[in-house]
């Protein structure tokens, strides 16, 4: 029970490093309150669908977590892609800055708390239909709480770093487009999954 426990986390987290990309690249940092506040979310929300998957799952179609928090990363996605589209419109008379140029002048930013709070939910969507599954499968709850939460914590982070790295650096003015295209990703794979 271990092992798929173990892989029931990692599958469940797969995500969280597909978004700490997406915020690395846009050079936002998750700070690691941050990190917690939104792994222990995402943990409880694991928790409540796997201890109560049996009695949700005769209520609740399995589908909805996924396409709910499929939903949140694709609009998420697209408003970072309209809003650097209209900020290439606006400042088209100003020569943009390069990718190096641009890594000096801008300190690195953190999340605010309703991005936070967003995330939060959305991560914890998206495991909702994961947890239902592995509940009728028979996945006990400790073990595949523990591994998501671990999952969680080091998949943002790692992400988080990995985007920030000087070769994905070197998107610079199309960082948030290409983490805005990341997000609605990974919301379409979810829908799919």
């Amino acid at each position: 029970m271990l092992i798929a426990s173990l892989l029931f986390g990692i599958s469940a987290s797969l995500d969280a490093l597909l978004v700490g990309i997406s915020y690395g690249i846009r050079r936002v940092r998750i700070r690691l309150w941050q990190n917690l506040a939104i792994s222990l979310v995402t943990l409880l929300g694991t928790c409540f669908s796997v201890g109560l998957g049996h009695r949700l799952a005769a209520l609740l179609p399995e589908a909805v977590g996924t396409y709910a928090g499929s939903l949140v990363l694709i609009l998420l996605g697209l408003y970072y892609i309209v809003r650097w589209t209209i900020g290439l419109f606006q400042s088209s008379s100003v020569m943009p800055q390069g990718p190096l140029e641009r890594e000096d002048q801008e300190p690195a930013l953190s999340l605010k708390l309703p991005e936070v709070f967003t995330l939060s939910l959305t991560l914890s969507l998206n495991n909702l239909s994961a947890g239902l599954s592995a509940s009728l499968a028979g996945l006990p709850l400790v073990p595949a709480a523990i591994a998501t939460f671990i999952c969680s914590v080091l998949f943002l982070a790692g992400g988080n770093r990995l985007g920030g790295c000087h070769g994905l650096q070197l998107a610079g003015c199309a960082a948030e487009p290409v983490s805005g295209a990341l997000l609605v990703g990974l919301g379409v794979v979810w829908l799919f999954w």
